[in-house]
């Protein structure tokens, strides 16, 4: 399984004039036949950016049928049969150690529930923003495309 960083669905809804919307939209369009996630944290933050240009009836669309839009399941934090101050100490901590690793916390937040599912890569036009950060492979949809169609995974 991999997961899928916001950028991704930003430029696909967006930003159409983008260098990279061609093969982002390439990516995108193969999403249903791939093994594709997001954090639940993903979507709060696309939901987030995307109310400054959406209608709200097509947000209430992202926000509530996101997965079915573009065929990827969401991820939820594991841990939620602990006590709500549990699971925020337990994340106090997590996220500290992402902070010393120059991370903002949204990246930190995404990243850390990719490695609690143990995804194999995480999709990003800002690979910067993880690699050395991670044992995730870090890759752009370009470099994903490039490997599904060598027959890797």
């Amino acid at each position: 399984m991999f997961s899928i960083d916001s950028n991704v669905f930003l430029i696909d809804r967006f930003f159409k004039r983008d260098s990279r919307y061609p093969v982002n939209n390439r990516f995108v369009q193969k999403l249903p036949e791939l093994d594709a996630s997001i954090s639940i944290y993903t979507l709060l933050e696309l939901c987030g950016l995307a109310s400054f240009n959406l209608s709200p009836k097509e947000l209430r669309k992202w926000f509530y049928h996101f997965d079915e839009l573009y065929g990827v399941d969401i991820l939820y934090p594991k841990d939620l049969d602990n006590t709500l101050q549990q699971y925020l100490r337990r994340h106090r901590t997590d996220m500290f150690r992402y902070f010393l690793m120059q991370m903002t916390y949204p990246d930190a937040k995404i990243l850390s529930m990719a490695e609690e599912y143990n995804i194999s890569h995480f999709v990003t036009w800002n690979v910067k923003h993880f690699e050395n950060r991670t044992s995730i492979k870090i890759v752009t949809p370009e470099d994903l495309l490039k490997l599904f169609a060598g027959g890797r995974s």
